[in-house]
C-alpha cells in the first residue's frame, strides 16, 4: 500500500510541476558567477542582505530602475528604425534537471540583442579595458560577461550581447562592451550551477563543505558568511 501511495504522490508532483520533487527550485544566474558556497548558503537560508553597504546597493538599484524606466518612456524617440518592441526585465529560465531551474531577469531585449546595465561601486571604472582579452583574472567583468552570455544562451533567438558599465552609481559616463555568444562557456556555467545545487543538497543533509573555493579572492573580504566559513 505504501508503494502505491508513493506512486500517487510522485504522479501528482509530475502532473503539477513536471518533476517528482514538487515545486521547482531556482538558482539565479547572478549568483552562479560568484562564490559557490555563498550562493548555496544564501539560497539555503533565504538570506537578505543588509548593513552599511546596502546604501550603495539601494542607490544602484534606484538608478538601474530609473534607466530602464527612461528607456520605456522614451521609446518613441529611441527606436528610430527599429521594428522590434523592447522587452524590459525579461524573465528567462533553463531546466537544470531534478526539479531545479536556472533563472534570470534580462535588463533589456530588443529583437536579437540583449542588454545588461551594470553600476560599479568597489571596482575601478577607469581600468575597464576596451578589449575583453585584456581583462584581469580577478576583475568583476568576468562575472558580468558570463552572466550576459548565459542570457544569450537561455533566450531563444538572442545573438548579440551588449554590456554597458556605469561608474560608481552615476548614469554618465559609461563604457560599452560587445559580448559574443559562447555555447562552450555556457556549458561551464551550467556545470558551476549544478555544483551549487550539490552544495545546497549537502547542507540539507546536515553537511557543510570544509574546503570552499570562492570564484574571486576579493569575495571573502566583506562576505556575510565569514563567521561560519573555514577560509
Amino acid at each position: 500500500m505504501e508503494n502505491i501511495e508513493e506512486f500517487g504522490k510522485r504522479l501528482e508532483n509530475l502532473l503539477k510541476y513536471g518533476n517528482i520533487r514538487g515545486p521547482k527550485r531556482t538558482i539565479r544566474v547572478t549568483s552562479v558567477s560568484f562564490c559557490p558556497l555563498k550562493a548555496a548558503l544564501t539560497a539555503r537560508y533565504d538570506v537578505r542582505f543588509f548593513g552599511e553597504k546596502n546604501k550603495e546597493r539601494i542607490l544602484g538599484q534606484v538608478l538601474h530602475m530609473g534607466l530602464l524606466g527612461l528607456i520605456k518612456d522614451s521609446w518613441s524617440y529611441l527606436q528610430g528604425d527599429i521594428e522590434a518592441t523592447p522587452e524590459i526585465e525579461k524573465e528567462v529560465s533553463y531546466e537544470l534537471g531534478d526539479g531545479w531551474l536556472l533563472t534570470g531577469r534580462i535588463d533589456l531585449v530588443i529583437g536579437e540583442h540583449v542588454f545588461e546595465f551594470k553600476f560599479l561601486s568597489d571596482w575601478s571604472y577607469e581600468k575597464i579595458p576596451e578589449n575583453l582579452d585584456e581583462v584581469d583574472e580577478e576583475s568583476v567583468l568576468n562575472a558580468y560577461t558570463e552572466q550576459l552570455n548565459a542570457y544569450l544562451n537561455m533566450l531563444p533567438g538572442a545573438k548579440f550581447g551588449h554590456l554597458w558599465i556605469f561608474r560608481h552609481n552615476e548614469l554618465i559616463p559609461w563604457k560599452k562592451l560587445e559580448i559574443k555568444k559562447d555555447s562552450r562557456a555556457f556549458k561551464g556555467f551550467l556545470k558551476r550551477a549544478r555544483g551549487i545545487i550539490k552544495l545546497i543538497e549537502s547542507m540539507e543533509n546536515g553537511e557543510l563543505p570544509k574546503d570552499p573555493k570562492p570564484r574571486f579572492e576579493w569575495e571573502c573580504k566583506n562576505c556575510i558568511f565569514k563567521s561560519i566559513c573555514s577560509r
